[in-house]
């Protein structure tokens, strides 16, 4: 009966790595980066399944509102978008303390930060690689 189960939940995972393996072709870079996002946030943070089915639409929530506030045309001084920026993002780490705890709601934007900065140098090293490579002559 064991064997069943091990088998099942074989297939089963293979069959999901396959799935989401055709959703993240190269050519959607921006959903691949997004997965790679949800996990990485998912580790550093340590979200229960409960937390996450709380965390992930208010984050996306606080991702919009940020948007909102960068690309706002009406803002003509720097630091009063950057302050504007900071109230957002002192708003949310109160929200998101609620659904945490304190501790990881504060560790959330160090978590965003870091992983910018990780994708930032991947994609600078696959840039300086590029670079690097030598068209091929006919």
């Amino acid at each position: 009966m064991k064997k069943i189960f091990l088998l099942f939940g074989l297939i089963t995972f293979a069959t999901l790595l396959t799935n989401a393996q055709q959703l993240v072709k190269p050519e959607n870079g921006r959903e691949k980066i997004k997965m790679l996002e949800i996990g990485y946030f998912t580790r550093q943070l340590r979200l229960s399944p409960n937390e996450a089915e709380k965390f992930w639409p208010l984050f996306n929530q606080y991702r919009q509102e940020l948007k909102r506030t960068v690309r706002d045309g009406s803002i003509s001084d720097e630091l009063e978008r950057q302050q504007r920026i900071l109230d957002l993002r002192k708003k949310y780490r109160k929200d998101f303390g609620n659904v945490l705890d304190t501790e990881r709601g504060a560790q959330v934007f160090r978590t965003e930060d870091n992983f910018k900065a990780i994708v930032r140098r991947e994609m600078q090293q696959r840039g300086k690689m590029r670079q690097n490579e030598v068209p091929h002559q006919k």
